[in-house]
Order: structure tokens, then C-alpha cells, then sequence
């Protein structure tokens, strides 16, 4: 800054203002209130979505854990008891019938195995030709080269297209004599007698069947070390024989494992109905069922400490859901039976601050007083638990549902404010040019203004 002998000050040439800075804060002031707003507004709509989407995800818990009681294996569920497990142990599906019965296991399935003769290694060439092997359904053949040692034989028989039924192995035994020889082992993969092997040479010195050559592998010069053979059982003095010691064709429903044969020693075995799975599904609702209570209650609680609201306080549509949720819970069932009518008969109950529980006391006393009314209660396609809470819950969760409807509507707002946003942002550019054009003008007329008046206090 100077002064000339006039008076007259100069800063230079323009204004000396900071344009930039003066425009900044012009546009600010206009832009940030309404940037604000909307950034407020869209905090607030996706605050709301995502409680939406909690709440939705609790209530869809809830009634997956209620759909289970749908299925009807739930309340069919067996157990089966052995007298002797290390004879056999079995299995039900759901839906076998009760009963018991007496089991005896007078023989195991076997797979055969045969043993090939001695040779000096496994290494020893065996001779050419072609050996055709059959185990069970399983048929196949393998051509021996006359460089095939007896490791060649074993990879081939193993690696043979169509071989389904035979494992091919060596093992080095004593030969009597101080040393070792080397045997090929064929092992049937099945057992059963319909799954023995057999094996046919067709050897390239012309006799199929001698010692010599490849037909040493033939079958009627292998020693049989285990035979096929199939098991075999009583159930309650009625003989079943099986090519297996897995055995599922004697009673519908029953599985049975064979671990060891004791002729003329039955021993008992008794299937009962199994109540753990309806314990176990009416355990995953208390758990599904408290999981929701404590999302709603986050999000439509006041808290007083921090003077502030759940997202959803107030909500028509949570609290009406919860509403009628609870409600249902506490009342009476059409099952027919004077002891069974309600929750509560069967152990379920939900205290004064929304909290359910399971006394699987009552529950099995239940189950075991009255099975077909905990069913009823529970499973009813019509009056049961499960219906009516489908009933009230379905409009909320279904697809396009109100869950879905309040979160479109939500997304709709959103991108709306999206919008607005950019058109917010197009408008402050542009008056944020138109600005900066007037000062840049005015600046402009400044400059020129000091211009003329140095060169008139030049003439003075």
C-alpha cells in the first residue's frame, strides 16, 4: 500500500481481494444448508432401511425355527436300542415302526481273497497273454507283454477299464527257506458270495491251466485265503441272508451293522420314538424367538441415559408385528386333549419382559402323556402353531411383502435425495462460475481504474 501527494491509496493492480476464497465462502453459504439437509435426510432413510432389515432378518429366524415343526420327521424321529452292541448296532429312519425284536448273527459277509504262487520278486516276469477277470457284475481283461513283471500285473488289473470289483496287490512272505517270495492277492471289493472272483488265462504258450506261464494266475491254481461269503442273521427265528453286513431290506425303516457273528445267542433289540428332535426344534425357536425380542427391543426402546430413540420407535409396523406375534403365543389351541391346549402345557412360556423359555420337563411329560395333541398343537396345517404363525408373519416377510414395500419405498426416497444431490451440485457450480465471472470482471475494472489513476497522478 502507498500514497501519493493527493491522497489517493493504490494496492496495486486489481483489487487485492482473494476472489477464490470470497467465492468459496459465497457458494458454502448458499450450498451447505441444503447439502445438509438432504445429507441429514438420507442418514436418517438409511438408518430406517437397515432396521427395517434387522428387524426382517429376527422375524425371518423366527419363523424358519417354526417351519421346522412343519416337517414330519420332527415328531417321528426313532431310537433303537441294542442288548449287545458288539454284535450289531442299527439305526431308524424317521417313521419305522415301533416294536422289539430278537437278532441273531450266525455269520458275516466275507470278500473273497485269493493268493497267486510264489515268485522269486516282485520283479519276476509272469508271461504273456490275457488274463479275463469277472468279480460279481464287474468283467474285464488285461493283456500281459511278456516284459510285464508281476508289479506290472498288479498296476494293470488295478488301473483296468471295467474294473469295479477286484483290488490287485503283492505281499513278501517266507518261503520256507530263509528268504521271501513274492504272492499277487486279489481281493474282491465287495463281499457276498454273488461277488467272488474268478479268472481265465489265456496264455501264449497254448496251455491255459498249467503252472507255468500266465495261466499260473488262473483260478485254479490260486489258494483261496478268505472265501466269499454271504451274512447271515435272525430276526425273532427268521432267517435273511445278505451279500452285506450293512442290512436295510429286513425291517423298513432299520438299519443294521453287523460287527461279529455268535450263533444260537440272539440278543434284543427294541425301537422306540426319539422326542430329542421336537426338544431340539422347540430349543432353536426359544433361541430364534429371543434373538428377535432383543432386536426389537434396540431398535424401538428409548434409552433415557442417552436421551436417544431406536430407530424404529414408534414404528406401526414393528410394533403391530410384535404385537400380534406375542399375542399368539399365548393362546389356546384346538388339539382335543384337556391337558395339551396351550404353550405353557408343554413347557413354552414368555415372561412379563418378552422373554421365552423351555421347561423340557413338562415337555417330555407331554410328549409322553399326550404325543398326538403336542403335535397337533405344534404342526396343525390348519389351527397349529406353525399356521397361524405363518398367518401373521407371511404378509411381512413374503416377497413384495410389507417389509419389502417399506424398503422399496425407502430406496425410492433415497434415490431420489441421489438426485437431488447432483442437481444441488450442478446449480452451486454454476453460480459458483457466474461468481467468480463478476468478481474476475469487477477485479478486471479495478486494475484498469488504478491504471488510470497512476497515470494521472503522474500528470500532477
Amino acid at each position: 500500500m502507498s500514497t501519493n501527494a493527493s491522497g489517493i491509496s493504490f494496492s496495486g493492480i486489481g483489487s487485492g481481494l482473494d476472489i477464490q476464497s470470497i467465492v468459496t465462502q459465497l457458494v458454502n453459504a448458499e450450498g451447505q444448508p441444503q447439502k445438509q439437509l438432504l445429507s441429514d435426510k438420507q442418514a436418517s432413510l438409511n438408518t430406517t432401511l437397515s432396521a427395517l432389515g434387522q428387524l426382517k432378518s429376527g422375524l425371518s429366524g423366527v419363523q424358519s425355527a417354526i417351519d421346522a415343526l412343519q416337517n414330519l420327521d420332527t415328531f417321528r424321529a426313532r431310537s433303537v436300542s441294542v442288548g449287545d452292541s458288539t454284535l450289531f448296532s442299527a439305526t431308524a429312519s424317521p417313521g419305522t415302526a415301533l416294536g422289539s425284536y430278537q437278532v441273531e448273527v450266525d455269520q458275516l459277509a466275507t470278500a473273497q481273497k485269493l493268493a497267486s504262487p510264489g515268485f522269486t520278486n516282485a520283479s519276476s516276469t509272469v508271461g504273456a497273454g490275457t488274463l479275463d477277470i469277472t468279480a460279481g457284475t464287474s468283467a474285464f481283461s488285461v493283456s500281459v507283454a511278456s516284459t510285464d513283471t508281476l508289479s506290472t500285473v498288479r498296476d494293470k488289473i488295478n488301473a483296468a477299464t471295467g474294473n469295479q470289483g477286484v483290488q490287485a496287490s503283492i505281499i513278501n512272505v517266507d518261503d520256507g527257506a530263509g528268504g521271501t517270495t513274492s504272492k499277487l492277492v486279489l481281493t474282491a471289493s465287495n463281499t457276498g458270495t454273488a461277488n467272488g472272483i474268478s479268472i481265465s488265462a489265456v496264455d501264449s504258450d497254448g496251455n491255459n491251466t498249467d503252472t507255468t506261464g500266465l495261466s499260473v494266475l488262473a483260478s485254479n491254481n490260486l489258494t483261496q485265503i478268505t472265501a466269499a461269503q454271504d451274512a447271515k442273521i435272525k430276526i425273532d427265528g427268521m432267517s435273511i441272508t445278505s451279500a452285506s453286513n450293512t442290512i436295510s431290506t429286513a425291517i423298513n425303516g432299520l438299519t443294521l451293522t453287523l460287527n461279529k457273528a455268535q450263533v444260537g445267542t440272539p440278543t434284543g433289540l427294541e425301537i422306540t420314538t426319539d422326542n430329542s428332535t421336537v426338544t431340539a426344534a422347540l430349543q432353536n425357536l426359544v433361541t430364534k424367538y429371543n434373538a428377535y425380542q432383543k432386536t426389537y427391543a434396540s431398535l424401538t426402546s428409548y434409552d433415557q441415559t442417552s436421551n436417544s430413540a431406536g430407530p424404529l420407535l414408534g414404528d406401526s409396523t414393528a410394533t403391530s408385528t410384535n404385537r400380534s406375534l406375542r399375542s399368539l403365543f399365548g393362546n389356546n389351541f384346538a388339539t382335543g386333549s384337556t391337558s395339551v391346549q396351550n404353550l405353557a402345557d408343554i413347557g413354552l412360556q414368555i415372561d412379563s419382559k418378552g422373554v421365552m423359555t423351555l421347561d423340557t420337563t413338562k415337555l417330555d411329560a407331554a410328549l409322553a402323556s399326550d404325543p398326538t395333541a403336542v403335535k397337533s398343537m405344534l404342526s396343525d396345517s390348519t389351527n397349529g402353531l406353525t399356521a397361524k404363525v405363518d398367518a401373521v408373519l407371511n404378509p411381512y416377510l413374503q416377497f413384495s411383502g410389507v417389509f419389502d414395500s417399506r424398503s422399496q419405498s425407502i430406496n425410492n426416497q433415497l434415490q431420489t435425495i441421489t438426485q437431488q444431490q447432483s442437481n444441488l451440485q450442478n446449480r452451486l457450480d454454476q453460480y459458483q462460475k457466474s461468481l467468480m465471472a463478476q468478481f474476475t470482471a469487477m477485479d478486471s475494472y479495478v486494475a484498469q481504474m488504478n491504471q488510470s489513476l497512476s497515470f494521472l497522478s503522474k500528470l500532477n
